[in-house]
């Protein structure tokens, strides 16, 4: 699919701030088909800058965490379709290299297989945060990258309220207040961990890339390198560098925040596992339990009725003989059913009694039927 090509408002704020943003031309494409190698030259009288993309889009119950790379480029003096060039004679574009997105509906699940494409929610992600764009192409690029890289890390907020709200969740299943699954849980657990994961990958190679700035600048490289000993004369230094220097703290902080967050699902995910094996061993002890209820309901007044005989009250044509002979049966049926609901795992409640007490009747009004019909 060929990718699409359009031009947008980005970082402008939302609502759109007066003096803010930038009008760019936006491109998609999927990781696994941009054919080209980890690191892609500029081409000559352009400056490019790569940061990672993380961003969290759409509404309840539809949302997607969409994980990749931007890379922001720009250029001057773009005679050829000067009408798109900023007021300051600058061309910028952003290429979306998208790795993978996560979707809520239907159960977070990933899609590998992204669609080389800018939809309208996506777009609308890219107007926060709102920060002036203005100067070279140089400046215009390393603005964008920068704030790009900030809008990222900001997204890790939403992340933390996503892993939030299923812990709120698999605290209701803890406490039976729901009756959602709990494999789900688990899955989901499992796929929002794979995504920070991911995006935590990518802030780590910006940051250690230098947001590709070696490509073009060796100085600031070496200047704002993370492991880099070079220090350069500030005064020799172009005025962005200092804003570089503070992309690539928003890239550290994003990969901090995120391996703290990754550490915490991993650690739900052992927790759940726990309760999962606790939660298979409770309900084998509830059906031993049902079991043995269940044989005390049938064997206690069969053996009542063997002992002592029943052929006196048969057939069952008289409310005299029907009490007589079903009263062995209801009670042994009631004490049985109290006790199982009383030592079964959880939290014994009246309705539970009142259901328990329900059957027997249905038993007895069955076996009273029953005697009626049978021929005497």
């Amino acid at each position: 699919m060929r990718p699409l090509r359009n031009r947008h408002d980005v970082l402008q704020g939302s609502p759109p701030e007066a003096g803010h943003g930038v009008r760019a031309l936006l491109t998609a494409r999927a990781a696994a088909d941009t054919g080209e190698p980890q690191h892609t030259a500029p081409a000559p009288a352009q400056v490019l800058l790569a940061v990672p993309l993380l961003r969290v889009v759409g509404p309840p119950g539809r949302r997607r965490v969409v994980v990749g790379q931007a890379r922001v480029t720009a250029r001057e003096h773009a005679d050829d379709d000067a009408e798109e060039t900023s007021e300051d004679g600058v061309d910028p574009q952003v290429t979306l290299v998208l790795n993978a997105v996560w979707h809520e509906a239907r159960g977070w699940h990933a899609d590998h297989d992204v669609a080389p494409e800018v939809d309208d929610e996506l777009v609308a992600a890219l107007a926060r945060p709102a920060h002036r764009i203005g100067g070279d192409a140089r400046s215009v690029a390393v603005d964008m990258g920068k704030a790009l890289a900030e809008g990222s890390r900001n997204a890790v907020a939403q992340l933390r309220a996503l892993r939030y709200d299923l812990e709120r969740r698999i605290a209701d299943e803890l406490a039976a207040r729901s009756d959602q699954p709990l494999r789900p849980l688990l899955a989901a657990v499992l796929e929002l961990a794979t995504a920070m994961g991911q995006a935590r990958d990518q802030a780590s190679a910006a940051l250690r890339d230098g947001l590709w700035i070696w490509l073009w600048d060796d100085t600031v490289y070496d200047h704002n390198g993370q492991h880099s000993d070079t220090r350069v004369d500030a005064d020799t230094l172009p005025d962005w560098a200092s804003t570089h220097r503070l992309g690539l703290r928003h890239c550290e902080a994003m990969a901090r925040e995120l391996e703290e967050e990754v550490s915490r699902l991993h650690a739900l995910l052992g927790s759940m596992s726990t309760f999962a094996v606790a939660q298979s061993t409770d309900a084998q002890n509830r059906f031993t339990l049902l079991v043995g209820v269940g044989a005390a309901v049938i064997g206690l007044p069969a053996l009542i009725l063997a002992l002592y005989g029943a052929d006196a009250y048969l057939p069952l044509d008289s409310f005299d003989r029907a009490w007589r002979a079903l009263l062995p049966v209801g009670a042994t049926a009631l004490a049985a059913a109290a006790a199982a609901i009383r030592w079964m795992p959880g939290t014994a409640r009246p309705h539970h009694y009142a259901v328990a007490a329900v059957a027997v009747a249905a038993v007895l009004v069955m076996l009273l039927v029953a005697g009626a019909l049978t021929p005497g």
